[in-house]
């Protein structure tokens, strides 16, 4: 049998890498996605309040009074940056899975050229 070659072992490692990376961009993007959907959600509950409302929020134990203007601003800043996150993310999910694509190429055609030398050997022995 056949040893496979440096360079095919190379770019199978590579492949595999940049899988994992994008595996774990996935995971990352799905988890800021959620808690924007959870910061979209109170924001809209508390504009629903009114202006004099009662609002805590958790501050490590304990619950903390703060005032509804203060609440929204906090996230709607929560909001931005969260955005800003899966923005990035987006754009190395985009990266990532360009890099795959050729390196499957790459892959592709290695494993072509392994079984066009090996198909030589075959024949020409």
């Amino acid at each position: 049998m056949a040893q496979v070659p440096p360079s095919l072992q190379d770019l199978a490692n590579r492949y595999n890498q940049a899988q994992a990376q994008l595996q774990s961009v996935l995971l990352r993007k799905q988890q800021y996605e959620a808690e924007l959907r959870e910061v979209d959600k109170a924001i809209s509950e508390i504009e629903k309040l009114p202006q004099d409302a009662k609002i805590f929020k958790s501050v490590g134990n304990f619950l903390v009074q703060q005032s509804r203007d203060a609440a929204l601003q906090e996230l709607k800043d929560r909001k931005e940056l969260l955005e800003l996150h899966v923005k990035t993310l987006a754009k190395q999910e985009s990266m990532l899975r360009e890099q795959l694509e050729k390196l499957k190429e790459e892959l592709n055609k290695e494993l072509a050229k392994l079984r066009g030398g090996q198909e030589a050997a075959k024949g020409g022995g």
